[in-house]
């Protein structure tokens, strides 16, 4: 068992030095989890994934990851739909899945006198779900309800047309949800075989936090998740990026306004450079009504309600991404500004005063990670997925606080270039 400390300031006690004592433990299954344990509240908390989400849906069967998440916590052996959501509650115990395009995720709440039923329910949940047809078809017909939705909403139409053409190509271009035609090929059989492949001891990071004893939680760990197979790290085997389009795509629908999304190749988590392009990417656009874009185009020109970036970490590459909608008329002029913008902080960086206020900020915002049981699960699980090390809590506040105007805009000069941005515009721009 390794431990190490890390020493944070919580938000709502700004003069008081808390030590965040975190356990790297294994079980006696081998399987390795990160821990911190809290006797001031009577909650456990876990976060867990399994690196691959939506990437190793079938061609063809796209939205089974989804349909996965989407089950099982509907129902286990016995105990199926209504019945399974009373019992919980009664439990008070919390549970969520989703499916993200690399990554596999469940959410796990629980009061502590209550564990050993919870565990067994979260136990049945991910190793022996229901999946009944009658529950399928239930969370089918939400999913073709979302789908519809997506197709008539301008800003999540958008954003999948933008996905698609941006990731032509390789499987991040399908959509997370599937298709009306690819649900209806997906059935139970599918639905099991997904987590056969997928979840596995070597996909697998998992962050505790709350009031339970060591011995108790490895032995809850074992039971949880000591029956999937040993496997590989098949999300080795999600390709980086080759290229990426640029210019500009146009989909046209009649509407009173354009929504357009857009974006470049951006910066993997575990570089060394990410908290400098982080830094520069809330100043830039990152920062609300304190970013360059909002200040030039919303407040100067009024030409949107909002605009924002914001950088995306994938575990084998990552991207660039922001968006906004404005008028018809206005699409063509809020581009040109948004690429001066773009062009201005690539070729004269920061000033010394956004920077700071930059570090202020994000030396400050950490903290919220800190606030419960949950949040200091999901933050550990984080860290271990993007596999960042034991000095991450240390060395990330050392780095932002050593960032420079140099090195800050040494990434502006390589992360920014308004000559890659691709913009994908759907509407009925002028």
């Amino acid at each position: 068992m390794k431990r190490f400390s890390v020493f944070f300031f919580i938000i709502f006690l700004p003069f008081q030095l808390f030590a965040l004592d975190v356990q790297e433990l294994t079980t006696k299954k081998g399987i390795k989890l990160w821990f911190v344990k809290d006797n001031t509240v009577p909650i456990i908390s876990i976060n867990f994934s399994f690196k691959g989400g939506t990437y190793f849906d079938l061609k063809g069967k796209e939205g089974t990851a989804n349909l996965v998440a989407s089950l099982l916590d509907e129902g286990v052996e016995n105990i199926t739909g209504l019945k399974f959501k009373e019992k919980m509650k009664s439990l008070g115990m919390k549970l969520s899945f989703s499916a993200s395009k690399d990554e596999f995720s469940g959410v796990f709440q629980t009061i502590v006198e209550n564990k050993e039923e919870s565990f067994e329910l979260l136990q049945l949940a991910i190793n022996k779900p229901s999946f009944s047809l009658a529950e399928i078809e239930k969370v089918k017909n939400q999913v073709r309800a979302n789908i519809k939705i997506q197709k008539s909403d301008i800003q999540k139409l958008s954003s999948r047309l933008f996905e698609k053409d941006f990731y032509k190509g390789h499987n991040f271009s399908r959509s997370d949800i599937g298709t009306l035609s690819s649900i209806e090929k997906i059935n139970r059989d599918d639905l099991l075989n997904y987590i056969y492949e997928n979840f596995n001891k070597s996909n697998l990071v998992i962050g505790v936090s709350g009031n339970i004893e060591q011995k108790d939680l490895l032995e809850f760990i074992d039971l949880l998740f000591g029956n999937f197979k040993e496997g590989t790290e098949t999300y080795r085997k999600i390709p980086r990026f080759l290229e990426f389009p640029k210019g500009i795509s146009i989909t046209k629908k009649e509407t009173p306004q354009t929504s357009v999304i857009f974006g470049h190749k951006g910066i993997m988590r575990n570089d060394k450079d990410f908290f400098a392009a982080r830094v520069a990417n809330y100043i830039l656009g990152g920062g609300g009504f304190q970013s360059k874009l909002y200040k030039k185009i919303r407040e100067e020109k009024g030409l949107v309600y909002s605009i924002y970036s914001y950088l995306v970490p994938y575990l084998n590459d990552g991207v660039i991404l922001g968006g906004f909608q404005t008028k018809n008329e206005s699409v063509n002029k809020t581009i040109e500004l948004l690429k001066k913008e773009w062009s201005k902080i690539q070729t004269y960086g920061v000033t010394k005063k956004e920077l700071e206020e930059a570090q202020s900020y994000f030396l400050g915002s950490f903290s919220r990670n800190f606030t419960s049981t949950s949040s200091i699960a999901g933050l550990l699980n984080t860290i271990q997925f993007y596999e960042l090390g034991y000095d991450y809590f240390n060395k990330r506040k050392e780095i932002i606080k050593s960032l420079n105007i140099k090195n800050v805009n040494e990434i502006c000069k390589k992360l920014f270039n308004p000559d890659q941005l691709f913009f994908k515009i759907t509407g009925n721009p002028e």
